[in-house]
């Protein structure tokens, strides 16, 4: 054991982004920083820039999730796409070793151990100072057969309840990304525009976290957020490079 001063620990800046498909999640790997491992499970990276500076790990089993892992060590930045899909490769390979057809319930608790052991390597990968981002699907819970009527509907991350709340307590942020069409008439003339945002505070129905230091305001949304912009909330940066502007 070492006792460190807590100013002279890094913290980690592992981010999670969840959103309905088309919601500008795979876009935001653009703005990693440096040589880029994405860990494809969706084969969704058409908005990913053709840049030599992302490598693509094509994984189709859990196996390969667990291998593609092994080489993030040689990477400044480590994309995940996504957490939703490597969910259901880990089911698949329960199934396939215990040879049945559907998942049971002594099987789910595997697959929880099995994800929340994932998710730790990417905390640790996060704390060695790589870049950390991770992608899931977003799932509603409407609650319409629940009795109380008091109970909100939710949009949280599409994963099993407690692997949902096991990357909730392991991240620094979680966002909810969002495609927002905008229209102004313009002489006359309708003008349309579409941007990305994502959403970090505000609102109750979303799973939303951003660890900070004390006395820092976040927005409740970024347009077309940046990875330098995003981290930047945590430490303050991007207040003060706001407040810069401001002024």
């Amino acid at each position: 054991m070492k006792l460190k001063k807590l100013n002279k620990i890094k913290l980690h800046t592992m981010t999670v982004f969840y959103g309905a498909p088309g919601s500008g999640k795979s876009s935001f790997i653009n703005s990693l920083p440096g040589n880029v491992l994405i860990i494809d499970t969706d084969r969704g990276l058409a908005s990913v820039e053709q840049d030599d500076r992302f490598s693509v790990a094509e994984c189709t089993s859990w196996n390969d999730v667990i291998e593609a892992l092994s080489y993030a060590k040689d990477f400044d930045s480590i994309a995940v796409d996504h957490l939703t899909n490597v969910q259901e490769l880990c089911y698949k390979d329960i199934m396939e070793t215990n040879n049945v057809k559907k998942m049971l319930i002594n099987h789910y608790g595997e697959a929880s151990t099995r994800l929340k052991a994932f998710i730790d390597e990417l905390v640790d990968l996060s704390y060695q100072g790589k870049n950390v981002y991770v992608i899931a699907q977003e799932k509603n819970l409407n609650i319409e057969d629940v009795v109380d009527e008091n109970v909100p509907a939710q949009t949280v991350p599409n994963l099993m309840d407690s692997v949902a709340k096991y990357i909730t307590a392991s991240s620094r942020i979680i966002g909810h990304t969002e495609r927002v069409t905008k229209s102004k008439i313009v002489k006359g003339e309708k003008k349309v525009k579409d941007f990305y945002q994502v959403r970090l505070a505000g609102n109750p129905i979303y799973t939303l976290k951003v660890t900070r230091k004390p006395g820092l305001v976040i927005p409740d949304t970024i347009i077309n957020p940046t990875w330098e912009v995003i981290v930047g909330l945590t430490d303050g940066s991007t207040q003060a490079k706001t407040k810069e502007v401001k002024e």
